[in-house]
């Protein structure tokens, strides 16, 4: 809509904007600096991931090279110094996996716990909660592993995954003695289009825990 005063006065778009010098800086300077910070923000985002995969694939080198103490160290520095990035979870995730080889499972799951949220995990969120499942269930802690993989579960987007996930979950519900718990996560997997790969595993799960059930009886 043209404006009536400029109308009525004869105004040009350059009249305006020669009287409004002040407020039309004011609004470009406005735009210029939130572009900027637009892209400091992006190519900052950009340098932390490289920083990252470089660190990362240092550390690989280590442990290629049979160095594990070395690897250690490197990952631990990607891990902590590099959240939020995906070679951030992928060092997390293998120093966890170098811990739990060596038996040091408190270490390992801790070494994951900043990873465990979208945020700092993003894809690998999945991941990181097996492998949190993984250790706390060779740690003797087969509750708290079931809960791990199930939010292993509801953090994957693939129905076979996700399957997967929640098959561990049914076992480590089992080990815990969670018997009715796990009796319903069979009974959905043996019925689940998505599940055919642990199909046979569910239904003889059913079956033992019929028989262990009737055993008591």
């Amino acid at each position: 809509m043209t404006n009536p005063q400029i109308e009525t006065e004869g105004w040009t778009f350059l009249d305006w904007i020669q009287a409004n010098t002040r407020a039309v800086s004011i609004g470009a300077a406005v735009v210029v600096i939130g572009a900027l910070g637009i892209w400091f923000y992006g190519r900052s985002a950009e340098i932390k991931r490289a920083n990252a995969e470089r660190g990362l694939n240092q550390a690989k080198q280590s442990m290629a090279a049979g160095n594990p103490a070395l690897a250690l160290n490197d990952l631990q520095r990607v891990a902590v110094r590099y959240k939020g990035t995906p070679a951030g979870a992928q060092a997390a995730m293998l120093l966890a996996q170098l811990q739990f080889e060596q038996g040091k499972f408190a270490e390992g799951l801790q070494a994951l716990e900043p990873y465990q949220s979208s945020g700092a995990a993003g894809p690998s969120l999945a991941s990181i909660w097996s492998l949190s499942g993984d250790g706390l269930l060779a740690s003797g802690k087969a509750a708290e592993a079931g809960a791990a993989y199930s939010k292993a579960a509801d953090a994957t987007k693939f129905p076979g995954e996700r399957s997967i996930y929640r098959a561990k979950e049914a076992r480590s519900l089992m080990a815990a003695g969670k018997n009715a718990e796990a009796k319903a996560l069979w009974e959905k997997l043996a019925t689940d289009r998505d599940a055919i790969i642990i199909r046979n595993e569910a239904l003889m799960r059913l079956g033992e825990l019929s028989a262990q059930a009737a055993g008591k009886s």
